[in-house]
């Protein structure tokens, strides 16, 4: 009886420490490309911008936590009334650069080309569908080219509750053509043009080894879906695909 018992409770611990293990097998193989902790290859300088700068009416704020070595980002996505549609809420980076090169690269991650894009983050508004996700590398090109911005590769993100959470989103989701009106991959512009997601018929907008060994920026957005958004940011890194 009692050697039953304890073999009941050993298959119990066995099968709750396996995904354990797993997760942190999982989060030891990611590059991390942010933090807020202060390590010097990835922490980073971030500014604040908003649609206003295109006549648009979102707000949003952006600050470290010290005591929690985490990014606080919250905001309001509003209505562009010439556009009629939602605009955008965003952060990025924008580190110093010394003879044209970053004083704070960014990691070669190119090894995980196959893999993906790996945030760990937390918000109180978990119904907010318009999060996104973005990296700007050396040499990228739009297909067309942009009014408000450089080039960055960009995917969306969803997220369900108000605890951490780790969000493993696929290279091959994202697309560096996407449209400014809307932030996705898939829509038509007012002005006909028609945009393209990462897929085997369009694979010159997918991110490359190459875009992956020279990230220069990393972007959060919130953009292309009205209402008050929060988003706690621990890290982003690339590595494998996920659970």
């Amino acid at each position: 009886m009692l050697r039953h018992a304890l073999l009941l409770l050993s298959a119990a611990v066995y099968t709750t420490a396996v995904p354990q293990l797993h997760h942190r097998q999982l989060q030891s193989a990611v590059t991390k490309l942010v933090t807020f902790d202060g390590a010097s290859g990835t922490t980073h300088h971030w500014v604040n911008m908003n649609d206003p700068v295109m006549g648009g009416r979102s707000t949003s704020a952006f600050h470290e936590v010290a005591d929690e070595r985490i990014g606080a980002f919250q905001g309001t996505c509003a209505v562009v009334p010439f556009l009629h549609a939602p605009g955008f809420a965003k952060i990025y980076t924008q580190d110093a650069r010394s003879s044209g090169r970053l004083l704070t690269p960014f990691p070669d991650v190119s090894k995980h080309l196959d893999g993906a894009l790996h945030l760990r983050v937390r918000t109180t508004t978990p119904q907010y569908t318009g999060f996104k996700v973005a990296f700007g590398a050396d040499g990228a090109r739009r297909p067309t080219p942009s009014r408000h911005g450089g080039a960055s590769f960009k995917a969306d993100f969803s997220l369900t509750g108000t605890d951490w959470q780790e969000v493993a989103i696929p290279f091959n989701q994202f697309s560096i053509d996407w449209s400014e009106f809307t932030g996705e991959c898939s829509t038509k512009d007012p002005t006909g043009a028609q945009h393209y997601c990462c897929s085997a018929a369009h694979p010159e907008v997918c991110p490359t080894a190459v875009a992956l060994r020279n990230i220069n920026s990393v972007e959060v957005w919130a953009e292309g879906v009205e209402g008050t958004f929060t988003l706690d940011i621990d890290w982003i890194g690339a590595g494998p695909l996920g659970h």
